[in-house]
């Protein structure tokens, strides 16, 4: 059997920017869902209704996590991917809130009925609802749509490791909604209007201080910009000239990012209990003193004396293990 791990290619860095996932938080009014409509092919997901003044926004209202659901799952229609490329989710703060009363309602039954994600036992409501949200936001990457989260901010108090307090601005977000927002984005961006010589501008801070949250993968973006749509574009193409200047590298392109790094493995049951069957055969019937081999490898993915033949659809990732490791005997 081939190894994969030789068919990888270098990744190249692209200049399209709706391939990338971007956070804008800040003030109220400063922009950010006005900006964010004017991404290519732009859907907002309205939580918050925050868009009756913007002429010509494409907006879905969201009242419930399992509208949003449903909404994610007809993103995948080849017609809806021909008029959407962008989806902005205005604001995760609201939207996180929903995902906890969905994990609420899930994990209640006939004798537990948990009204707070607080109630369900030993903490795991909190885990279960960080783990709902990040898969759902994987799958808006997945289906190659590009990301924009959007969030108030809050000037909150904070002690070092000194004990001594100081004060930063942050999103508004659940910590541990804004733990995956932060892994999620490639851009963070606090927005803030600032008076200038030319009057009251508003401007896009994209490095963080210690006085508040940003931040970039792109090395040589610019601390702060007048926040336009235009001006964002502008910054993050130059900051992508400039690393390859300096860098001299070749690995550039005008192409759409490709988020085939984050695609889910499509298993076919019926077809790897066939191949477990016919791959053990043909093993058996060679080498009979392999047989503690293969069990060994079933222990390891399954737990000692489990049976392959007592498998769910649902483990189908576990069988692939399996059937990788006994192509490797």
């Amino acid at each position: 059997m081939g190894n994969s791990l030789l068919d990888i290619k270098p990744h190249k860095v692209s200049r399209d920017l709706k391939g990338y996932s971007i956070m804008f938080y800040g003030e109220p009014k400063s922009g950010k869902t006005t900006i964010s409509s004017r991404f290519p092919g732009a859907l907002v997901f309205a939580f918050e209704k925050g868009y009756n003044a913007i002429p010509g926004i494409m907006a879905k209202p969201m009242n419930t996590w399992g509208e949003f659901k449903k909404a994610l799952t007809e993103l995948r229609d080849p017609e809806v991917k021909q008029v959407f490329q962008t989806v902005v989710i205005d604001t995760a703060d609201i939207a996180y809130g929903l995902c906890e009363k969905y994990i609420c309602s899930r994990e209640s039954d006939a004798k537990n009925t948990y009204e707070q994600i607080s109630d369900l036992p030993f903490g795991k409501g909190y885990k279960l609802a960080q783990l709902e949200f990040d898969e759902c936001l994987r799958k808006i990457l997945q289906m190659d749509y590009g990301l924009i989260l959007i969030s108030h901010a809050v000037d909150k108090t904070f002690k070092d490791e000194a004990g001594v307090e100081y004060n930063q601005i942050i999103p508004t977000l659940d910590n541990k909604a804004r733990l995956v927002c932060e892994r999620t984005c490639d851009i963070i961006g606090y927005s803030r209007q600032v008076n200038t010589e030319e009057g009251v501008r508003t401007k896009l801070f994209m490095r963080g201080t210690p006085r508040f949250v940003a931040g970039s993968r792109f090395r040589y973006t610019p601390d702060v910009i007048d926040f336009t749509y235009d001006n964002l574009v502008q910054a993050i193409s130059n900051a992508i000239d400039k690393e390859e200047q300096m860098s001299g590298s070749t690995y550039i392109t005008d192409a759409p990012m490709s988020r085939e790094h984050l695609d889910e493995p499509a298993y076919d049951f019926g077809a790897l209990m066939d191949e477990f069957q016919t791959l053990v055969g043909n093993i058996m019937s060679k080498t009979p003193t392999m047989a503690p081999k293969i069990t060994a490898i079933i222990d390891k993915h399954l737990g000692k004396g489990k049976k392959v033949n007592d498998c769910t659809p649902e483990q189908a990732p576990q069988i692939d293990l399996i059937l990788f490791d006994l192509k490797r005997l």
